[in-house]
């Protein structure tokens, strides 16, 4: 094999290997309390931020569909969640269901697809927040990870972070684990 074809198969596989989301839940770090990465999030990223009393809404986290690419992203968002902690229970929205129909919820909480349906669930079940986010393709090796929390009883937004990336070496370290450190950082600060 001659140096020009090495060179040719090395940038071929560096350029596969930098350019996947690699997707894999880590654990925080036992030292630190946050997940690896080089990036913080810039003042601009963070559209709202607002202090409440997470120890009031800890009952569950609903990870609401949103967006057109999360059901790629869906498992790996909500482990991670699971893995930070903070709440006692973290639904989707396949498991929401189930809890509203094993719980006979069904007359009085309709859908759990919007605002008005979320309220109706509060009020029945009590504090809970809901979690949306998604992950947008913005054209070459630029991403960008939308992840906002609100409150259903006032559909009132208390966290939303948008924040960009270039994948280079997967999206976890450059895209998810900034956002996520600073929502845990979020939660520290909000827990009474």
């Amino acid at each position: 094999m001659n140096f020009k074809t090495l060179l040719l198969a090395s940038a071929s596989g560096l350029a596969l290997i930098s350019c996947s989301p690699t997707l894999k839940v880590k654990q925080l770090d036992e030292k630190t309390g946050q997940l690896p990465t080089e990036t913080k999030i810039m003042p601009n990223e963070v559209l709202t931020e607002k202090n409440i009393n997470l120890n009031d809404f800890n009952q569950f986290l609903f990870i609401k569909k949103s967006g057109v690419n999360m059901e790629k992203y869906e498992s790996y968002v909500t482990q991670t969640l699971k893995n930070i902690g903070g709440f006692k229970k973290i639904y989707t929205q396949t498991e929401l269901e189930q809890y509203v129909i094993q719980n006979n919820l069904t007359d009085k909480v309709t859908s759990i697809s919007d605002n008005i349906g979320l309220l109706n669930l509060q009020k029945q079940v009590g504090n809970f927040l809901v979690c949306e986010s998604n992950v947008e393709f913005l054209g070459g090796y630029n991403y960008q990870f939308t992840f906002k929390i609100t409150n259903p009883a006032t559909a009132e937004t208390v966290l939303d972070i948008k924040h960009q990336a270039f994948n280079w070496g997967g999206l976890d370290r450059p895209l998810f684990n900034p956002v996520f450190n600073y929502y845990i950082d979020w939660t520290k600060k909000n827990t009474k």
